[in-house]
Formats: structure tokens, sequence, C-alpha cells
């Protein structure tokens, strides 16, 4: 996939939004856009039953288990 440049950043500021960003601005949101690709990339690998929601049940559970263990070894 080809990177997202800061001048793409400008130009989509400008033609959609009707704004000018500042260059450091432009490049910021261009690493900033392309981490969020590199990531989405990879999370479309992972099973959708793989995963929790951040506070289900089970991730609590594992959660409080872990703070327990913690406790016991202090």
């Amino acid at each position: 996939m080809p990177k997202l440049t800061p001048e793409t950043v400008k130009h989509i500021a400008a033609e959609f939004h009707e704004c000018a960003l500042a260059d450091d601005a432009a490049a910021s949101a261009a690493h900033a856009a392309g981490a969020l690709m590199t990531q989405t990339r990879r999370l479309v690998g992972i099973e959708p039953g793989v995963t929790q929601p951040p506070f289900g049940y089970p991730t609590l559970l594992a959660e409080a288990e872990r703070i327990r263990a913690r406790r016991r070894r202090a």
C-alpha cells in the first residue's frame, strides 16, 4: 500500500474541508493515518471470535485474577 504523504493530506484538507494545513500538521496527520492503516491491516487477520470486548466478563475475571496474584506476591 502506498504511503500517505503530507502533500496528499494537505490536498485532501483543501479539497474536502476548504482549509489549509501547515506542513508540520500535515506531516503529523499523515504519520497518524499511516500508523492507523498499519494496525488495521494487522487486525484483519484476527478471527472475530478470538478477541474479547475490553470490558467483557472473561476479561474482567482475568484482570481480577492478575490483581489477586500480584497482591499475594507482595
